[in-house]
C-alpha cells in the first residue's frame, strides 16, 4: 500500500514538473519581445534627440510650427540654451508671458524700412554722405559703451512697448535723445523725447501696428518732439495727440539718412551718438537672456500677417568683443527684464541685425544748424558764382558767335568783290582781243 502511494506521489511530481515547463517557457518569449519594444523605443528616442542629451530637435521645430505655441515654453527655452553652443543663455521673459507666435504675429509686426525702394530718388531717403571735415576719420575703439562714455545720455530706461508695435518710434526717440545729450551733456543732460507722440500724433504711421524705420524722421523733422514727461508712453493703451507743454520744448533732426557697414556705423557713433538699426526677429531671440547673440542653426524667422519677416527696430549704444566674437550693444523696447537689462550683444555680420540699413538721423542742435546755415550760406554763394560764370561763359560764348559771324560776311564779301574783279579782266581781255583783230 505504502509503495503504491509512493509511485502515485512520484509520478504526480514528474507531471508537475513537466507542466511546469511552458510557463517558463513563455516567460521567456515575453521577455525575448519586451527587449524588442524597449530597442525600438530607445532607436526613436536616439533620433529625436538628436544626440543632444535631450534635445528635442524634431519635437521642437514641430511645437514652433503651431500658432498657439507658447514663446516661453519651458522645453523651448532649455533647447535654446543648448543649441546656443555656449554664446548664449535663454530664459523665459516677463514681456512674453502668455504670449504665443500668433500673438507674436499680431503684435510685432508692421515694423519696416519703407524707402528701401527708392533710394537716392528726388525726396526718398538718402545714402550718408562721407564723413565731414572736422570729424575724427580714424580708428574707433576696440570697444565703447553709450553708458560707460557719455554716462546719463542712453535716454532713460529701457521702454516696455507692451502688445503694441512701436519699436520704430521708440528706437528713433530713444537715438535722437542720446544724440543731443552726447553733442552736449550738460545742456542735455537726462534728455528723454517722447515716442508716444509719434504712436499717436504722426498720420504717415500706423501707431500700434507699425511704422517707418525711416519714415518717422520725417514727421521729427517737421514737427519735433515733446519730452517723455509732456507726452507720457501710454503702450497698448489709447492716448490722444496732445500736450499741453510748451512747445519750445520739442526738439528736431535736421535730416536723417541711409548707412551702410561696420566701420562706418561705428564711426557715426563714435562721432555723434547712437543710431536706429533693423533686426529680423527670430524666436531664439525672443528668449535671450545673457551673452552675445549668434542665431542657433534651427532658429525660425517670426512672419507677419501678410507673410513677409517681422522686423524690429532696435538702438545701437556701442560696441565690444567676447571671447573673440565681435558684437554690437543695442538697447532694446521688451522691458528691463528681457536680456541684459534690456540690452543686448549682438554678433557682427549675422544678417540678423541688418548692418546695410541702418538710419542716423542728425539732431538740430545749436551747432548743427549754425553748420547747417553756413551750409546754406555757402551753398548759395556757390549758386550766385555758378550763376556768374554760366552768364560770363554765354557772353563769351555770344562774342564768338558774332565773331564768326562777322568773320563770314567779311570772308563771303571778299569772295564776292574777287568775283566781281575776275569779271572785269575777263571784259578787259574781250576788248583787247577785238581792238588787235581790227589792225590792219
Amino acid at each position: 500500500m505504502a509503495t503504491k502511494n509512493a509511485a502515485a506521489d512520484a509520478a504526480a511530481a514528474m507531471s508537475r514538473r513537466a507542466k511546469g515547463k511552458k510557463p517558463m517557457k513563455e516567460f521567456k518569449k515575453y521577455i525575448v519581445y519586451g527587449i524588442g519594444i524597449f530597442v525600438t523605443i530607445a532607436a526613436v528616442y536616439l533620433a529625436a534627440t538628436d544626440g543632444q542629451g535631450g534635445g528635442k530637435k524634431k519635437s521642437r521645430d514641430s511645437y514652433r510650427s503651431k500658432a498657439t505655441a507658447q514663446v516661453n515654453d519651458r522645453y523651448f527655452v532649455s533647447d535654446v540654451t543648448s543649441y546656443s553652443a555656449g554664446n548664449f543663455t535663454a530664459a523665459a521673459s516677463p514681456f512674453f508671458k502668455g504670449w504665443s507666435y500668433a500673438d507674436v504675429s499680431y503684435g510685432l509686426d508692421g515694423v519696416a524700412v519703407r524707402g528701401e525702394g527708392m533710394i537716392g530718388f528726388a525726396g526718398a531717403l538718402q545714402r550718408c554722405q562721407d564723413e565731414a571735415e572736422g570729424l575724427e576719420s580714424g580708428a574707433v575703439p576696440p570697444a565703447y559703451d553709450l553708458r560707460v562714455q557719455k554716462p546719463g545720455c542712453e535716454a532713460g530706461e529701457v521702454y516696455d512697448q507692451q502688445n503694441c508695435s512701436s519699436s520704430y518710434a521708440i528706437a528713433a526717440a530713444t537715438a535722437l535723445s542720446s544724440r543731443f545729450c552726447f553733442s552736449d551733456p550738460e545742456a542735455y543732460a537726462g534728455t528723454r523725447l517722447s515716442p508716444q507722440q509719434i504712436v499717436s500724433c504722426d498720420k504717415k504711421s500706423q501707431g500700434c501696428n507699425g511704422g517707418g524705420i525711416d519714415a518717422v524722421w520725417s514727421y521729427i523733422k517737421r514737427r519735433g518732439l515733446f519730452p517723455e514727461s509732456c507726452v507720457p508712453f501710454a503702450g497698448a493703451a489709447a492716448a490722444k495727440c496732445e500736450s499741453s507743454c510748451d512747445p519750445a520744448k520739442k526738439l528736431q533732426v535736421i535730416d536723417h539718412c541711409l548707412l551702410g557697414g561696420e566701420k562706418k556705423i561705428k564711426r557715426e557713433i563714435f562721432n555723434r551718438g547712437p543710431v536706429v538699426a533693423p533686426v529680423l526677429l527670430k524666436d531664439d531671440f525672443l528668449v535671450y537672456k545673457s551673452g552675445v547673440y549668434t542665431p542657433t542653426d534651427n532658429a525660425n524667422q517670426q512672419y507677419g500677417a501678410n507673410g513677409e519677416p517681422i522686423i524690429h527696430a532696435v538702438t545701437i549704444m556701442g560696441w565690444g568683443r567676447s571671447e573673440g566674437t565681435p558684437y554690437w550693444l543695442v538697447k532694446n523696447s521688451w522691458g528691463k527684464e528681457w536680456g541684459e537689462d534690456g540690452y543686448a550683444r549682438m554678433t557682427i555680420g549675422t544678417g540678423v541685425l541688418r548692418e546695410e540699413s541702418v538710419i542716423v538721423g542728425y539732431a538740430a542742435t545749436p551747432e548743427a544748424l549754425e553748420e547747417q546755415q553756413k551750409k546754406k550760406e555757402a551753398e548759395e554763394k556757390r549758386r550766385e558764382e555758378l550763376k556768374k560764370e554760366r552768364a560770363e561763359r554765354d557772353a563769351r560764348i555770344r562774342e564768338r558767335e558774332a565773331q564768326r559771324a562777322a568773320e563770314a560776311a567779311e570772308k563771303a564779301s571778299q569772295e564776292e568783290e574777287d568775283l566781281d574783279f575776275e569779271d572785269e579782266e575777263e571784259v578787259d581781255t574781250d576788248s583787247q582781243e577785238q581792238q588787235e583783230g581790227d589792225d590792219p
